[in-house]
């Protein structure tokens, strides 16, 4: 049999692997980015900016839950200064779901030392000046499953020379998981370019 021959039958038998088992390497695929590693006993939740609707409400749960006594959330830069009264903050937003859900819980917003941040990046260097003056020793941070890994480096780098523990919660959302991420266009648009911006995130700091 000739090699070219053989390279295409290995080749076919690849794809046609591939193919068959595309839901499990799409789910691994996801699941590589996913960190969940929370445990109780935290001096404070952290909820990093971005996804509102699902990385508080999933704070909250945490907190009822008995993970720690406190909520804190990080200060996005405004993406238009005129029109931003116009539009809820993230404690806002916050304080209207634990009126709605009838609960009681402390939350504040971390000042940002350059006027909001732009990065994962921005948020923990936030954290950490916050972190040194409270004397935190253990820190939850919430964010969207997909988000979780890149998220849990960056911290991990800004953090690199305390003993602070740093654990990640990955909150979820009711259109896709890492089990269906590829049959909706967040999910594609959520799990395509965290392919990008972490291998950034591994070069960056």
């Amino acid at each position: 049999m000739k090699k070219w021959l053989v390279v295409i039958i290995l080749f076919s038998g690849v794809i046609a692997v591939s193919i068959s088992q595309y839901r499990s390497i799409l789910t691994a695929y996801a699941k590589f980015f996913t960190v969940n590693n929370a445990t109780p006993g935290a001096d404070v939740i952290v909820v990093l900016s971005g996804g509102k609707d699902t990385r508080i409400p999933h704070a909250l749960k945490l907190f009822e839950e008995g993970y720690a006594p406190e909520i804190l959330l990080t200060d996005e830069k405004k993406r238009n200064i005129r029109f931003s009264h116009l539009f809820p903050t993230n404690e806002m937003i916050a304080q209207a779901m634990i009126e709605e859900l009838e609960m009681s819980v402390p939350v504040s917003t971390i000042q940002s030392q350059k006027g909001g941040a732009t990065s994962t990046f921005d948020e923990a260097y936030d954290l950490l000046k916050l972190s040194e003056n409270k004397r935190y020793r253990h820190l939850i941070l919430v964010t969207d499953a997909f988000h979780t890994r890149r998220a849990y480096h960056a911290f991990q780098t800004v953090f690199e020379d305390t003993e602070i523990k740093i654990e990640m919660s990955a909150a979820s959302n009711e259109i896709f998981n890492v089990n269906n991420w590829w049959t909706s266009d967040q999910g594609i648009s959520a799990y395509v370019l965290e392919s990008i911006k972490y291998p950034v995130y591994l070069l960056s700091s």
